[in-house]
């Protein structure tokens, strides 16, 4: 008798062009990880349509090399959640994710996942993220419309798209407006698609007493791992009783204390090196100051750096200092510009949107593009560096700025005018002015200096390059060395002239001849020092070659804006 064998396959169904979850279609047994699963590119402005549909859409990649189930799943964007519908993300593949109204518009451009309350991308930018059947973070990612670089593109019709999927928790210069034709790639690689990689964790971005009891702790990216690290993180003072996550994307967190803090004291808050951002970089900053504020009074925080004709395209930027002994809370300190020919004034701009200590002597720094002022000052440090939506009115010729407290007191004022730079300077663009001692008085003009040449024209975020300090000798002209051996053996390869000047506003040259009086190399030509400078020689001469062994005379000049000169002669041996 003849036997019938039936094989039953099980396949995977496709409705909209998406894998609905069958018999063998799930996770296979494998727990799904953060960045699994990443968005990859988000349409959340799409009028006027390049060529895709005019409707919002995200797009989702799986990383891993398991098929993805996302029953139970849900997209969330803090305030709403909504639930994926029973589907699945193949390997390697892509699921594109919009209104449950749209699915059909998409389902052409490939998988298509409609959610019944899809939420609104709106286009300045917001936090979206998606999280699995047991609300575990999967990925997330707060957009901004800054992330176009295309002032075209930012007007609509184009879609954000992610560079390097292989840090998708790296947001600096790792999304773009799509290049594809069409405006965006929805169900395929996307058109940007580069190599961008994470290689640095600035770490704790701020830490703040949101009383006595609780202290606010915020990265400068997400830290997805901390709850498995939370033990190395303390301060120096009161136990910290627990740990709990403010934010869905894991940058900010609330500690709670066994006992209050004091007034008047400052504590330091440290995290392990152990602990890093997604791509497992370690943390440059690993701990913080912060302590209770007081309010700001008159002269407790002061003007130090303006820089009001940056080049075109380039940010103003200004800088306060703490004088005073007080913890002061930045967010509680406003800042106005005043016409002085028709007495009126800006409206107030609050030099932080958000919580931060200015603790005593240190400064912050103010500006409308961070990014930008790094790239441009090498001596920038950009941890005391804050991005604010705008500045006050800063005219290049001349202009007067206030601070106030909360209760409208005033803290300091400053009038500047171009009349204030170094008079010898060619032009001004691109050049701060800075205060040769820091709690000066703002409206003493000869406090401000322009910043040096050697510190890059400005040092937004570090220490004035035109402060004076005792050079404590009473010699101008320090060599490092009186001979060097320039084979790079780690070992007086270089020398280093040290200028103790004094006074900023230094013109400086630097000549050397041979021992017969014969040229060898122009180290400097006229630039402008501050109080304590160097200048490096490794040995060549003008052509870039090392010289001969034997002694080299150097001759050492500068002028300053008063008049005043000096002349120096120096000798340094080289020998190979």
């Amino acid at each position: 008798m003849n036997k019938v064998i039936l094989l039953t396959v099980a396949i995977p169904l496709q409705v909209s062009g998406q894998v609905v979850d069958g018999p063998g279609s799930s996770n296979r047994g494998f727990p799904v990880s953060t960045g699994d699963i990443v968005i990859t590119e988000i349409m959340a402005d799409p009028t006027p349509a390049v060529s895709l549909p005019v409707k919002e859409y995200l797009e989702l990649h799986n990383r891993s090399s398991d098929t993805v189930s996302l029953k139970g799943w849900r997209l969330s964007d803090g305030n709403s959640n909504s639930l994926f519908p029973v589907t699945s993300i193949m390997p390697g593949g892509w699921l594109i994710v919009c209104q449950a109204a749209d699915t059909a518009l998409f389902s052409r451009y490939g998988p298509t996942a409609g959610l019944k309350s899809f939420p609104a991308l709106t286009n300045e930018g917001k936090t979206i993220f998606i999280m699995n059947e047991n609300l575990k973070l999967i990925h997330g990612v707060r957009y901004s419309s800054d992330w176009y670089g295309n002032v075209l593109k930012s007007g609509g019709g184009w879609s954000l798209e992610m560079v390097d999927c292989s840090y998708p928790f790296h947001e600096a210069g790792n999304w773009k407006a799509s290049v594809s034709p069409s405006g965006g790639t929805p169900g395929a690689g996307n058109s940007v698609e580069g190599n961008n990689p994470d290689t640095f964790f600035q770490g704790i971005a701020d830490v703040f007493p949101n009383d006595s009891l609780t202290v606010s702790l915020r990265f400068s990216e997400s830290v997805p791992d901390l709850y498995s690290m939370k033990e190395t993180i303390s301060i120096d003072g009161p136990e910290i009783i627990s740990i709990t996550n403010d934010d869905p994307l894991f940058r900010s967190f609330t500690l709670l204390l066994a006992e209050p803090l004091e007034k008047k004291k400052i504590y330091n808050l440290t995290a392990g090196r152990e602990l890093t951002d997604f791509a497992g970089n370690g943390m440059m900053t690993g701990g913080f100051g912060f302590g209770l504020p007081e309010t700001a009074a008159a002269g407790d925080v002061l003007f130090n750096e303006l820089l009001f004709n940056p080049w075109p395209d380039e940010p103003d930027f200004i800088e306060f200092y703490n004088c005073s002994e007080k913890i002061i809370n930045t967010c509680d300190l406003f800042l106005f510009s005043v016409r002085d020919e028709t007495a009126d004034t800006s409206s107030l701009v609050p030099v932080s949107a958000e919580n931060h200590c200015l603790l005593p002597r240190y400064n912050i720094v103010i500006t409308s593009l961070k990014s930008i002022l790094e790239a441009r000052f090498f001596s920038s440090v950009p941890g005391n560096i804050t991005e604010v939506s705008n500045l006050p009115s800063m005219p290049d010729p001349e202009g007067h700025l206030v601070l106030v407290n909360r209760s409208l007191e005033k803290i300091d004022e400053v009038y500047y005018d171009e009349k204030m730079h170094f008079p010898l300077l060619g032009g001004f663009e691109g050049i701060s002015l800075e205060k040769v001692n820091p709690c000066g008085a703002s409206a003493d003009r000869l406090q401000w200096h322009s910043a040096s040449e050697l510190s890059g024209w400005a040092t937004p975020g570090a220490p004035n390059s035109v402060m004076a300090e005792d050079p404590g000798g009473s010699e101008s002209v320090i060599f490092s060395t009186t001979k060097i051996t320039p084979d790079n053996d780690g070992n007086e390869d270089l020398l280093v002239i040290g200028l103790k000047l004094k006074e900023p506003g230094n013109v400086v040259s630097v000549h050397i001849f041979d021992e017969a009086g014969r040229f060898v190399r122009k180290l400097a030509d006229n630039f402008l020092a501050g109080p304590e400078s160097s200048v490096i020689w490794d040995g060549t001469g003008s052509d870039g070659h090392l010289l001969e062994t034997g002694i080299y005379v150097f001759l050492i000049t500068f002028f300053d804006d008063t008049g005043k000169t000096g002349r120096w002669k120096k000798v340094c041996t080289v020998i190979r």
